[in-house]
């Protein structure tokens, strides 16, 4: 008896112990199913990456997945300023199945965004358009069709600029140079003594903004608002921003908490006492600013 109950408790060792090694079979490839199958369908490396003429822009050509045998691959397009995404849009390029790689786009940057083409051997060329402020349009170039022969990405050279061009320019830098002059003189005369920080950053359409304070409920936020009505002064937003539950948030959401002059010839900085735009502010305010 005692050895016939050896015996079964030998098998029964065995069987337990062929089944772990089965179950432990079965979790490896079950594993290795699941990373075959993110990498083939989920996956996303970047390809290429043009960055705008100012240096405030990048557009990223990502490859999605694999392409299984000869069908088309999946791409994606990301507009960015800075570390900050201002779109993206999803696609697909049919090139005998092949990869997404270099030379599967063309990018030609505009004063309002960038152009893309995209190429694939066994389609019409996609036109993308991605703009600064967020938006994007598709279509599909004629067989024909060279839209002004849109330059590739990595050969990519500018026009001569003319003296219209570079007068237009030198202006356009003594003004960002000026409302940059603002903001310092703003934060250093009203809100550094609060505890507030000082991060530059700049919204979809390319506008500077400086971020104060930032948590959990709401951003504090410094935005150049316009010259004054005597274009002596120029115009300085206090706004508090609430925080979605999801962590996103929007200017357009936002509550004044003040607004600033900044005398342009002086270098004074004058508050308002404004805390909504119907407000008419301080009688100092107003006479600096004639409104």
């Amino acid at each position: 008896m005692a050895s016939d109950h050896g015996k079964k408790h030998r098998a029964g060792h065995v069987i337990k112990t062929v089944l772990a090694v089965i179950g432990g079979i079965t979790v490896v490839l079950a594993v290795l199913l699941v990373a075959l199958a993110y990498e083939l369908n989920y996956a996303v490396r970047t390809v290429d990456t043009s960055t705008s003429p100012d240096g405030r822009f990048t557009l990223e050509l990502q490859a999605v997945g694999e392409p299984l045998f000869f069908s088309p691959a999946d791409a994606r397009l990301v507009l960015r300023l800075g570390r900050y995404e201002v779109s993206h849009v999803d696609t697909s390029i049919a090139d005998d199945g092949g990869q997404v790689r270099t030379t599967s786009w063309q990018v030609s940057w505009e004063n309002s965004g960038a152009e893309v083409r995209l190429k694939g051997s066994e389609q019409s060329d996609e036109l993308v358009t991605m703009g600064f402020d967020g938006s994007v349009s598709k279509g599909r170039a004629a067989a024909d069709e060279s839209l002004g022969g849109l330059p590739d990405a990595e050969a990519n050279t500018p026009a001569t600029p003319t003296d219209e061009d570079t007068t237009s320019s030198e202006v356009a830098q003594q003004e960002a140079e000026e409302i940059d002059a603002g903001y310092k003189a703003v934060y250093d005369a009203a809100l550094k003594s609060q505890g507030y920080g000082y991060q530059v950053t700049y919204n979809a359409k390319g506008d500077e903004q400086v971020i104060l304070c930032q948590d959990s409920e709401k951003v504090v936020i410094l935005v150049y608002d316009r010259e004054s009505a005597n274009g002596a002064c120029a115009l300085f937003a206090l706004e508090s921003c609430p925080v979605e539950d999801y962590g996103s948030w929007s200017i357009e959401e936002a509550a004044l908490l003040d607004e600033y002059a900044y005398v342009h010839e002086t270098g004074e900085v004058i508050a308002s006492g404004k805390t909504s735009w119907s407000d008419a502010g301080t009688q100092e305010f107003r006479d600096v600013t004639g409104e």
